[in-house]
């Protein structure tokens, strides 16, 4: 079995457990013998509002890792801020109407209750415009040009004369020297993405008035990055490929040494701005520095304004301190090579990046993130949607960029949420404890570890050191499914235990059952602490369920956090699930226009002709002509942009009318519903009113419940023949046939029809719970699964899903199953069932239902009849006949014949993203 009972006993009653204590951030600072971890996350512009992307790209993930730092009990310093100085900031205050300050006190605040709301917990969030942040600066400048890695140019720079100044480079925009892009900024183009000088650009504009700049002369600080390319690269080559223990991302590695091998050259690091760090040199008074010089030096300033002269223990203690960079794959470049360049330069013992965890782009659906035409998600809509900060952290993190680009999807997202929260990790934690409150009144019962329990705890073990290792190497993404796949053994766990079959046993039974029920509150607890990292809120919400809302370290083993007599809390679910209506108004919303968004970069706007110089003509008529040109060509844009306008608002038009369409549909089935029972209940009271009068009741059999054109009525209901009333004279003699039918299973559903009609009240479908899966032993298509349909003992299921579901997916999950089809055996394992899915030619989706459905419950489809077959005839065709018309409707709902199929007569069963095709 692979482990010691006695061990594993003195583990789990481990009575020693440390606990978190919340710090002072001027107390937090590097000590001997400790892992000291130094955390930043790239700083966002001040201009702008942060997206999902933004989000998870760096301030989200450097938050989790440096949570998961505080559970392994290193000291942890975590620093972001906004990034303020710069050409961006001074452009969007002229587009605001006010000063840059004004601008960056506006945004930051912005910035700040956005993260606050996402619960991201720096040691402290600041900004880059103070008196440390131009100390700091000035003095690292001034040590690299005593130390020669400065010098001074003449450079070709665009003037505006109508502006009259020197245009910075987000100041112009034209077309790109490489791609021809003709949007291109003028110090990187966003269609190749390739690093460029203004002067380089074609068709060059003035970003604010719009007219074309002239070059002219100004005199410029260059960083001599060829100077400093070989101590840099020794260094990049220590910390990146000789550490052991290096946590570059791949995208890291690769875009560093592609700037290492293609050769550094000296780069401009001044800028003729006045909003900005003032250049310490004489004759440069005018001057302010790039943008990208004195940014990540924002990240000592910020520092700086929380720890005093103490911020150098931790920026100028390498040996002592391991630095941790998380930035976007766009900011990669300045962090592994500019920035290590100056520091290094400088010569002051900085503490220089050890590990660079780097994210590729997280889009939105198929298209990308986009504040101008309304398309994706920012941080301040996420907070408007309702949804709880820890379930957009959760999805974030599930789908983290890490090795690709990812994309956020509306559909995804509720399957994710409903299947892994809903239905394992909630499922779990309330099931855990609601036993604890129903059977032993909110104490935990006294345990006694079996073997049984000795091995759940060690597979819990197990999958915990997978979290840690993950965590440690910073892949997040998988560290999140080491925790559900922790929730999804408890589930395991709960279900071949059965608690509350042995509570209804002997004294001894229910002592076994106080054991399991102990040790899942217990693991339930656990989950709390590896789940905090990821969800802080949820964390403490079971922790406070547990009533013990203490943070311990982390301990791999799951340890007796709640002892005998421990008193918990009142437990509650977790989690609700996504409402799929409002889920499609959040479509409607964050849409944008479509048509623009699958347009390539550089077919978003009209090609711009080559412009040539105009040639002198006496007569003016090549003026004329010009004129008549420009103004066609303008024309053609404004034409082109009310196209894409009305594009737009069509789309939007349709979502808004699918979206009242399907609100409508499901009033009117609620008001049909309310009409069947008001028929039922009319045709009840006459029967009983008849039988009072002495009028004879004489039964009449069901000819079929199939609607057709001569039996449907105009209203559209089908009244079911009632039931005849135990006192009403029964017939003289049975027909034959109908004593040769045999009384269906599915709780006493009534027998078969006389006239045996084919309709969908012939299956036997029931929810199930996949009690158990695994792939099967002599098929690698194939799974084999247990699933509980509320019988004596699971069925054995085989399923041809391995392609279309991941396995740890198939755990723990509530499914629709056909249980009276003949039992045929699939390479030598015998299935008992099918479990109900949605089909396409390139995908299969298993339908879903209401998380709180129960094992068993059938599934039917009114106004027909259940009466379910025994055994389904093969020879008749019924499965056969039955299956063409069961479809997934447009809204995703399962129907046959236009009617829904409800799970209990009530709730509807689903697919989670296909439309408009079979269910098989």
């Amino acid at each position: 079995m692979g482990y010691d009972l006695s061990e594993v006993k003195k583990k789990f009653a481990a009575k020693t457990v440390n606990y978190i204590e919340k710090k002072d951030p001027k107390s937090i600072l590097p000590q001997e013998g400790k892992r000291n971890i130094l955390i930043t996350a790239a700083l966002p512009y001040v201009n702008n509002v942060p997206h999902l992307g933004n989000i998870i790209g760096c301030v989200l993930s450097a938050d989790v890792f440096a949570r998961y730092c505080n559970l392994r009990g290193h000291q942890t310093f975590y620093v972001g801020g906004t990034d303020e100085y710069g050409t961006a900031t001074e452009t969007k205050a002229l587009q605001e109407k006010c000063t840059p300050r004004e601008l960056c006190d506006k945004y930051h605040t912005i910035h700040k209750g956005i993260y606050e709301w996402f619960g991201i917990d720096f040691t402290h969030f600041g900004r880059t415009t103070t008196d440390h942040q131009t100390e700091i600066c000035q003095d690292m400048f001034m040590k690299l040009h005593q130390n020669g890695y400065t010098s001074t140019q003449s450079v070709d720079q665009l003037f505006c004369d109508k502006c009259d100044k020197f245009l910075a480079d987000r100041f112009v925009t034209g077309t790109c020297p490489f791609c021809a892009y003709d949007d291109a900024r003028g110090d990187q183009c966003d269609g190749c993405g390739k690093l460029i000088n203004a002067v380089e650009l074609k068709n060059a504009k003035c970003h604010m008035c719009k007219s074309a700049p002239e070059v002219k002369q100004s005199t410029h600080i260059f960083l001599s990055l060829d100077k400093l390319q070989e101590k840099t690269a020794k260094y990049l080559d220590v910390v990146m490929n000789e550490n052991p223990d290096s946590r570059w991302s791949a995208n890291a590695v690769g875009i560093t040494n592609s700037w290492t091998k293609l050769g550094l050259e000296p780069r401009c690091i001044t800028r003729d701005l006045k909003w900005g760090t003032p250049v310490p040199l004489e004759g440069f008074e005018k001057k302010v520095f790039y943008v990208w010089f004195d940014a990540p030096i924002g990240y000592l300033s910020i520092t700086k304004c929380v720890l005093g002269d103490d911020w150098t223990k931790w920026w100028k203690n390498p040996k002592n301190v391991e630095l941790y960079n998380f930035v976007g794959k766009d900011n990669v470049a300045f962090h592994a090579v500019m920035f290590p360049c100056s520091q290094l330069g400088a010569n002051d013992n900085y503490t220089v990046v050890n590990h660079l965890c780097a994210t590729e782009y997280l889009n939105y659906e198929d298209t990308k993130f986009s504040k101008s035409r309304g398309t994706g998600i920012f941080g301040d809509a996420a907070k408007e949607t309702g949804i709880p900060a820890d379930i957009w952290r959760f999805y974030l993190l599930y789908m983290r960029p890490e090795s690709q680009d990812t994309a956020f999807s509306w559909d995804d997202f509720v399957l994710k949420v409903n299947s892994e929260l809903l239905n394992n990790l909630g499922n779990f934690i309330n099931r855990a404890l609601s036993f604890v409150g129903n059977f032993f009144g909110g104490v935990i019962p006294e345990i006694q570890l079996t073997d049984a329990d000795a091995e759940f705890l060690e597979e819990v073990n197990k999958e915990c050191e997978q979290w840690d290792k993950q965590f440690d190497r910073v892949h997040l993404k998988d560290a999140v499914k080491s925790i559900l796949n922790v929730s999804r053994l408890g589930n395991q766990y709960m279900q071949a235990q059965t608690p509350w079959v042995l509570m209804k046993g002997s004294d001894e039974d229910k002592k076994r059952a106080g054991t399991i029920i102990g040790v899942a509150a217990n693991i339930a607890y656990h989950l709390a602490v590896i789940l905090y990292p990821v969800m802080p809120s949820i964390s403490a919400t079971i922790r406070e369920q547990c009533g013990l809302p203490k943070l311990p370290l982390f301990s791999p083993f799951p340890i007796n956090y709640l002892q005998s007599g421990h008193k918990i809390g009142k437990p509650s679910p977790l989690f609700q699930k996504l409402d799929p209506v409002q889920i499609a108004e959040f479509k409607a919303k964050f849409g944008g226009s479509q048509d623009a968004q699958n347009a390539s970069p550089a077919a978003e706007k009209p090609k711009q002709q080559k412009k040539q110089a105009p040639t002198k003509d006496k007569k003016g008529g090549d003026k004329k002509k010009m004129a008549s040109t420009a103004a066609f060509v303008e024309l053609e844009q404004g034409a082109k942009m009310i196209s894409q306008l009305l594009a737009q608002n069509m789309k939007k038009f349709e979502q808004a009318k699918a979206l009242f369409a399907r609100n409508q549909l499901q009033k009117l089935e609620e008001e049909n519903k309310q009409l069947i029972l008001d028929v039922k209940s009319l045709q009840h009271h006459l029967i009983e009113l008849e039988t009072a009068a002495g009028i004879k009741q004489i039964p009449k059999p069901v000819v079929s419940c199939t609607p057709t054109p001569t039996s449907t009525p105009a209203s559209g209901i089908i009244a079911e023949t009632p039931k005849i009333a135990e006192t009403a004279p029964a017939p003289a003699a049975e027909p034959k046939k109908a004593k040769e039918q045999k009384k269906g299973k599915g709780g006493g559903a009534a027998a078969a029809p006389v006239d045996d009609s084919i309709d969908v009240g012939r299956l036997d479908m029931r929810v199930g719970r996949i009690i158990k899966c695994e792939k099967h032993p002599d098929a690698d298509a194939l799974y084999v699964e247990q699933i509980d349909v509320g019988e004596a003992s699971p069925r054995t299921v085989v399923s041809g899903l391995v392609r279309h579901v991941p396995l740890d997916q198939m755990q723990n999950r509530l499914v629709v199953v056909l249980c009276n089809l003949k039992p045929a055996k699939m390479r030598g394992v015998e299935s008992r069932a099918m479990v109900m899915c949605a089909s396409s030619p390139d995908k299969v989706e298993i339908m879903e239902v209401s998380p709180d459905s129960v094992p068993g419950t059938p599934v039917v489809c009114p106004p027909y009849t259940h009466r379910p077959d025994e055994q389904l005839n093969p020879k008749k065709k019924i499965w056969e006949t039955v299956a063409e018309d069961l479809k997934v409707s447009a809204d995703g709902f399962a129907e046959w014949k236009g009617q829904p199929l409800l799970v209990g007569n009530a709730t509807k069963m689903t697919a989670p993203t296909l439309r408009g095709v079979h269910v098989k």
